[in-house]
């Protein structure tokens, strides 16, 4: 088999494509494989495939595998064809797709380093600037957001996470599969709202549920734009006990002011174990807040409601935890503990979430261990100047998107 022979093979080429000359460069490292278009074929018009004439044609050329050590670049001149409809335009080329500098295999390659390795990393071994290797993310979202097609919104997850220091955020709607659907600007109501209005009325209403912190802006979001949203939005757990837990945390630095000061070092040691659910204490540490509860009664007492908020969810089935939730309220109210009582209230005032998330036995579990991967992938490329970067790179990680091209198959 000859050289041109087997870059024909593969390149996967046919009629009217066909490898000319190949030529190498040992002083510069690299090999240009020519190809031309034979010009004794009719061409189509790339947009309607109707016959057309030939108009002229332009040199191109397009990085490839490396062959060895040697970089590899496809040259061509590639014809334009004159249609009467569509006037004048460039016929497609085998290789790559349009307005790419580089063969399908090569981009195919890259998005494969991409998903394992830091775009610096990527940018160092495979000599591009970042500017090429946003191109080819950017064509590979806009690739896998063109083949996704339906996606299942039955049951969605809406969170927000920090594009960079400061109040700076996107937020990012995700699925029960752990699929990011959506990434929008800011974590206002529009931002929500953005996503909604892009969805299809027959999306819209297939939604069952949607699990989201008590944001009042994404709840005046889904409440503007879902149907029945009052029984679809579901209050995760978890952002119920992370404000238990500040409650816990608050109340136990004010108590801690009051103690003798032999006693401030001890809990100091111990203030996170007030903060683990009782299970997973050992019997040391239970001994410890044991001891120190007649010194810190409120604190003791605050530990006590989380528990029991704790046992109501895991334990109450939606039909006995309306019940169980107001007396939890009532008693949490009577105890008289400004922190808690904060609590209390607003538990109160969105029961009916909880009971959503209850009932529908979802969280936003997935969403939450989306956002600390997306953490890390900020990390990972030492941060995004561009918010579109970030958002692009949120998509072409955990869209869950056929990224490859066409031609690579």
């Amino acid at each position: 088999m000859d050289q041109r022979t087997l870059y024909e093979r593969i390149l996967n080429l046919s009629s009217p494509w066909q490898v000319k000359d190949v030529e190498l460069n040992e002083a510069g490292s690299e090999v240009r494989v020519h190809v031309e278009c034979d010009k004794s074929v009719v061409l189509c018009c790339p947009q309607c495939g109707q016959p057309a004439s030939r108009y002229d044609s332009r040199d191109r050329s397009w990085r490839h595998l490396d062959t060895c050590q040697f970089q590899t670049l496809i040259v061509a001149e590639v014809p334009r064809v004159h249609c009467k409809e569509h006037g004048c335009l460039t016929v497609k080329v085998p290789w790559a797709e349009d307005k790419s500098r580089y063969t399908a295999l090569f981009e195919a390659y890259v998005i494969r380093w991409l998903k394992v390795a830091s775009i610096n990393a990527v940018s160092k071994e495979m000599k591009l600037s970042w500017s090429a290797i946003d191109g080819i993310m950017n064509r590979a979202v806009q690739r896998g957001l063109g083949k996704r097609g339906a996606v299942d919104s039955r049951q969605l997850a809406v969170d927000e996470v920090s594009f960079k220091k400061g109040h700076d955020y996107v937020t990012v709607i995700s699925n029960h599969q752990g699929y990011v659907l959506g990434v929008e600007d800011g974590k206002s109501a529009e931002s929500l709202a953005a996503y909604y209005r892009k969805m299809n009325f027959s999306e819209r209403f297939r939604i069952q549920s949607i699990s989201m912190d008590m944001s009042p802006s994404f709840l005046k979001a889904t409440f503007e734009h879902i149907e029945n949203a009052r029984n679809k939005i579901a209050f995760d757990h978890f952002h119920i006990a992370q404000n238990l837990n500040q409650a816990l945390h608050v109340t136990r630095k004010d108590e801690v002011r009051q103690v003798d000061m032999h006693l401030r070092q001890q809990i100091h040691r111990t203030r996170y174990y007030w903060l683990r659910h009782r299970g997973s204490l050992e019997d040391k540490q239970r001994a410890q807040l044991n001891e120190l509860t007649p010194h810190l009664s409120n604190t003791a007492l605050v530990w006590f409601f989380k528990e029991k908020a704790r046992d109501i969810w895991k334990g109450n089935r939606v039909r006995g935890a309306k019940a169980a939730w107001q007396e939890w309220i009532g008693l949490a109210k009577a105890a008289a503990i400004p922190a808690l009582t904060v609590v209390a209230k607003q538990i109160e005032e969105r029961l009916w979430g909880i009971l959503n998330a209850m009932k529908h036995q979802v969280s936003n579990g997935r969403a939450e261990a989306i956002n600390s991967k997306i953490r890390t992938m900020r990390v990972k490329a030492q941060g995004y100047r561009s918010k579109e970067r970030y958002k692009r790179a949120i998509m072409f990680h955990f869209g869950g998107l056929d990224l490859a091209p066409t031609h690579s198959n």
